[in-house]
C-alpha cells in the first residue's frame, strides 16, 4: 500500500498532505517535495535506468549552519 503524500488541486497546485504546505517541484529530480517537512512527496519510479530517481538524495534539502554572531547561529534548509 502506497502512502499518499501529495494532494493536487483542480487548478494544478500541489500540496503536502502532512502539513498542507504548497509543494515545490525539483526539476533536477523531476519530483515534488515539501519544503517544511523536507520529504519527497512522490515515490521513486521502478525504472533502473532512470537517472533522476537513481541520483535522488534521501532528503531534498540539506541542513546548513549560518553563523550570525560568534556564539549564535541559525539553521536553515538549503538546496
Amino acid at each position: 500500500m502506497k502512502i499518499k503524500r501529495i494532494r493536487i488541486e483542480k487548478n494544478g497546485d500541489a500540496f503536502c498532505t502532512r502539513c498542507n504546505t504548497k509543494a515545490v517541484h525539483y526539476e533536477k529530480f523531476d519530483s515534488y517535495y515539501c519544503p517544511r517537512c523536507n520529504i519527497w512527496l512522490e515515490e521513486r519510479c521502478l525504472d533502473p535506468l532512470c537517472t533522476a530517481c537513481n541520483k535522488r538524495p534521501i532528503r531534498p534539502l540539506k541542513k546548513t549552519k549560518t553563523k550570525i554572531k560568534k556564539k549564535k547561529g541559525i539553521s536553515e534548509w538549503k538546496i
